[in-house]
């Protein structure tokens, strides 16, 4: 691409530095530790820190998809650890380094950007690679995520936790011992390994150097050179991800009588909706096993390795500051700080990211170096990570919609620019900002069965609302209960208010990728075309023997909605129907009646004869069918993946009648 020379000088260079499970303490936040952070904070005073910023999904893979395509999970349909690269709508997507890169810049990327190592390739170079090691070793195991052998007590009480390796705490001055055991074969090792190779520790100031260590020095000399055209680079610092591991001056920093343990209240999680506080879940057994340990004081140990975490990731992005002030690009160069997600650090009796309160959403996200902005000033406006594509497609005169040529789907997001510029002023974007939750856990053992139960919650400046897929509802006052104490959607006072944000979760959660199935020529009844519309649209078919409705188009992967009533609506079954061979249906995905209660055990409830709302989602052969806001069944058959199409049916009835209205499809 040619582009006029001056122009090019005027573009702003782009340093974006990404962190790994940090949370809002460099924002301060009440009722937890407190911690200096200089160089964050050197950031904060040149720009703007958004106050009220959250992920789109607090877990590594779909919050960095979803900031890196601009589109929702609930869009693409990436809620997990799936691999975007398969997945069919960002694969067909502009990245926004690929974004940065078409149009002139020259893109540079370090540590992690996309989970696990998941690059589009749209870098001009790279530098280091990610790793959250140094790594135990047994001598013998090809694997490097191994648990440290001098904190395996932490399982006398919780055997069966999952991935061991991500509990464990220390400096690197306890220096792992693997003992030797004949009878497994396992010969024992005594020392760190990284990148698959031994680690040199001979004492902090006689070590290698850490993969964030690696990275920010790669990043400064990137910096420092001589630029022909506006560059970007991305700098993707795995700390404060665990095992939190670091040298043994930080961890001086927190004495641990220093450390004061995150407000928890007695029977917090009794008014939680039960969806979201299944003490089953991953991050309330891992609070649980460290608050075993009391003797020990394993929670403040873990605390104080956390803190001591976010203050090395501190140092590195210090060592990244100098060098843009060292640079004489430095007055042209935006610097974004931002993390992929939170981690809660006890509050709710929860450790870990992936829940929908502030301590998983809540990411710190400061813009600086913008020119002409102000300086030191805050944003409470609720933003999140879907709105950096947009907001640097502004900053850096990108063509809006990367993926126009493609006929793919608009940016979701909107341009923070109006905010970074007037922080009290007005912008485009929406009241509240959206995040949506895979409803199962990986720590219940089940192979990412989460995909399928989302939960959304919604943040406005005042007010945090969640809907799970259960229908069970959540609503919090952050002006009178800054820690989600006090659930307050079943309080009628605040009905207006949780009717409000719910309509406003629905709006971002469904998006506007629907088209309308009103319509006569979309459908058969039996072997015949159509029925009869009424003025308010609603379409009624009746009086054929034949036992299936269906649309007319053939869909794979999809999401239909509909308003449904009938008389024999006890018999009427939901279907995905693989395919179609002379007006017949042959081969079914789903055959679902109406029941008295899901899959959990949760009266669904239904009213014969009057209009009931559906939703099924079908992927890969599998159907998911919704009844009023509640989860009715799950079924997969594989035999029939393929494009196919949806309808209904009345098995054993002559002559059913059937009436849809508000009928909409999408696909995914």
């Amino acid at each position: 691409m040619t582009t006029d020379a001056s122009a090019e000088e005027a573009r702003p260079n782009v340093v974006m530095i990404i962190v790994d499970d940090l949370n809002d303490l460099p924002l301060a936040p009440d009722g937890k530790p407190r911690i200096k952070t200089p160089n964050i904070d050197r950031i904060a005073r040149r720009g703007v820190t958004f106050t009220n910023a959250h992920c789109n999904d607090p877990i590594c893979a779909p919050s960095r998809a979803s900031m890196l395509f601009g589109l929702y999970p609930q869009t693409s349909g990436l809620y997990w650890f799936e691999k975007w690269k398969e997945n069919g709508v960002l694969n067909q997507s502009v990245s926004l380094n690929r974004h940065l890169q078409n149009h002139g810049y020259s893109v540079f990327g370090t540590g992690k950007i996309y989970h696990s190592g998941q690059s589009d390739g749209a870098f001009d170079l790279r530098g280091p690679k990610p790793d959250v090691g140094p790594w135990p070793w047994d001598g013998k195991s090809n694997q490097s995520h191994l648990p440290h052998p001098a904190m395996m007590y932490l399982y006398d009480t919780d055997g069966d936790m999952d991935y061991k390796w991500e509990h464990h705490f220390g400096p690197l001055s306890m220096v792992p011992d693997w003992k030797p055991d004949p009878a497994a074969g396992i010969p024992g090792y005594k020392g760190w390994r990284l990148g698959g190779k031994p680690f040199r520790y001979n004492g902090d100031d006689d070590r290698d150097k850490l993969s964030d260590e690696l990275c920010a020095e790669w990043s400064t000399e990137v910096i420092a050179r001589q630029h022909d055209r506006p560059f970007a680079i991305f700098t993707g610092l795995v700390r404060t991800h665990t095992p939190l591991y670091a040298p043994q001056e930080y961890f001086d920093r927190f004495p641990l009588d220093s450390i004061e343990l995150p407000e928890t209240i007695e029977d917090d999680l009794a008014d939680c909706a039960t969806a979201l506080a299944d003490r089953s879940l991953y991050g309330f057994r891992r609070y649980d096993m460290l608050v075993r340990h009391q003797d020990r004081q394993l929670y403040k140990q873990w605390l104080q390795a956390y803190l001591a975490c976010v203050s090395f990731v501190d140092d590195q992005v210090g060592k990244i500051l100098d060098a843009v002030d060292a640079s004489p690009q430095r007055d042209n160069t935006i610097v974004v700080f931002t993390s992929d997600h939170g981690f809660h650090m006890g509050e709710k009796e929860f450790l870990y990211k992936q829940s929908l309160w502030d301590g998983a959403t809540r990411i710190p996200l400061i813009i600086a170096g913008v020119d002409g902005m102000p300086q030191g000033v805050t944003c409470d406006r609720p933003v999140s990570w879907i709105d950096l594509y947009p907001t640097l497609n502004e900053l850096c005169g990108l063509p809006r919609e990367p993926n126009a040529a493609s006929g793919g789907f608009k940016l979701e997001g909107h341009s923070l620019v109006p905010l970074v510029m007037s922080p009290e002023g007005d912008w485009d974007g929406p009241d509240v900002a959206i995040t949506a939750l895979p409803g199962k856990d990986h720590s219940q053992h089940e192979r990412h069965g989460g995909t399928w139960f989302p939960h959304f919650s919604v943040r406005s400046k005042q007010y945090r609302y969640s809907l799970c897929s259960s229908g069970e509802e959540e609503l919090y006052d952050f002006d009178t209960d800054p820690r989600e104490w006090k659930n307050l959607a079943g309080d009628p006072a605040y009905a207006a208010i949780k009717a409000s944000l719910k309509d406003q979760l629905i709006a971002l959660r469904d998006g506007p990728n629907w088209k309308s199935l009103d319509d006569l020529h979309h459908w058969t009844y039996g072997a015949q075309k159509g029925g009869v519309a009424s003025e308010d649209g609603t379409l009624t078919f009746s009086g054929h023997a034949s036992s299936y409705l269906a649309t007319i188009a053939k869909y794979k992967n999809f999401e239909w909605e509909f308003d449904a009533k009938s008389p024999d609506a006890g018999q009427m079954r939901v279907s995905y129907h693989a395919r179609v061979r002379d007006n017949r249906v042959v081969g079914t995905v789903a055959n679902v009646p109406p029941a008295a209660s899901n899959l959990e055990g949760i009266a669904v409830p239904f009213d014969p004869g009057q209009w009931n709302r559906y939703r099924i989602r079908v992927v890969d052969g599998r159907c998911q069918v919704w009844i009023n806001g509640r989860l009715h069944s799950d079924v997969v058959d594989d035999s029939n993946a393929g494009a196919g199409v949806v309808g209904l049916d009345f098995p054993g009835l002559a002559e059913p009648t059937l009436s849809l209205r508000d009928v909409r499809i999408r696909t995914l």
